[in-house]
């Protein structure tokens, strides 16, 4: 009976995000993004009955506990879909302005009567196999990395409820948007051009959560708490006096607060993705010398402030993406 067998081409596999206008109810037009090496993870609690029966064992049951989904997602930043997860992960409203390219200016929310809750998301994933779908869901983090040598990518993780498996397989429509290239990245420390940065990494962290409550498996809702920035540069040591490590205010042994300006720019387009940390504080240098060249890898700490607050209070970032989308990013 061998070759009689079928698998699945996981090429055909695709993935799609979308901001629910209602928690938890699916929302009705996704955006599909291009992604590599996508997982759904059913994240069951088992009870275990331990209960001891007059018998050396250790386990006689199991039965499932509460339950929520993970998904996890990486891809390339196109600036015609990337807002979708700035929203997701920040929750600020998308503030449009210019009149083509279009200018989406997208914050922290701070609203304490809404527990300054970002948007939930729906997301479905199809396999090739199956299509999943999971509503209600948070983002958990979003990171990007950047390199000269690649694309600039972004990886997130989303925390929801429930998987549900779809009847059919929806009908996918793609962008022509191209991918934005590390190399024409822009970095600004304390108001001066920096040229000498390898890679560098960011992780925008809301430490979420799902909350149970009694009568229900799933969760009663997923909760984004407070916002953490942080990241790392690997840079070339061009000078003696490099500002990092060298002279009584180094930015990594001292109290120096700097702004901090990454511009991520698509040459191709007219579209760009700026990400504005107006206090950060450098810190962890680590010289290296185990290569050809004399490097230098240091992480940082976006701390909170009012520039980068655009709806009251503190916020540690700010974002600009400029595209050709001339509606704001909202639920759908």
């Amino acid at each position: 009976m061998s070759g009689t067998g079928t698998a699945f081409n996981t090429a055909n596999s695709f993935a799609s995000l979308a901001l629910e206008t209602t928690r938890g109810t699916a929302a009705a037009t996704p955006t599909y993004f291009p992604v590599s090496a996508p997982a759904m993870s059913p994240m069951i609690t088992w009870l275990k009955d331990q209960a001891l029966r007059g018998s050396p064992v250790s386990e006689y049951d199991e039965v499932a506990g509460v339950h929520s989904d993970d998904f996890d997602l990486k891809g390339f930043v196109y600036e015609d879909s990337f807002p979708i997860l700035l929203r997701a992960i920040l929750g600020g409203a998308d503030t449009v302005t210019g009149a083509g390219p279009y200018v989406h200016t997208i914050g922290l929310a701070n609203a304490a009567s809404t527990g300054s809750q970002p948007p939930s998301v729906t997301g479905v994933l199809f396999d090739a196999a199956n299509a999943f779908q999971i509503t209600g869901s948070q983002m958990v983090s979003l990171d990007l990395s950047s390199g000269a040598d690649k694309g600039l990518e972004w990886t997130g993780k989303f925390t929801g409820n429930p998987w549900t498996v779809l009847g059919s397989t929806p009908s996918s429509s793609w962008g022509t948007v191209p991918l934005i290239p590390s190399w024409n990245t822009a970095i600004s420390i304390g108001g001066s051009s920096i040229g000498y940065i390898e890679t560098l990494d960011l992780k925008i962290d809301r430490q979420t959560k799902p909350i149970y409550t009694e009568g229900q498996q799933g969760p009663y809702v997923v909760f984004a708490g407070p916002i953490a920035v942080s990241g790392s540069f690997s840079a070339v040591v061009a000078t003696n006096a490099d500002p990092f490590t060298i002279g009584s205010s180094a930015y990594a042994l001292y109290r120096q607060q700097k702004a901090t300006v990454l511009t991520f720019s698509n040459p191709n387009t007219t579209g760009s993705v700026a990400l504005t940390m107006t206090s950060v504080q450098f810190s962890e240098p680590k010289r290296k010398v185990d290569g050809e060249y004399t490097k230098l890898d240091v992480n940082f700490t976006a701390l909170a402030d009012t520039t980068d607050a655009t709806a009251g209070g503190y916020s540690p970032i700010k974002t600009v993406t400029t595209n050709s989308i001339s509606s704001a990013y909202t639920g759908s």
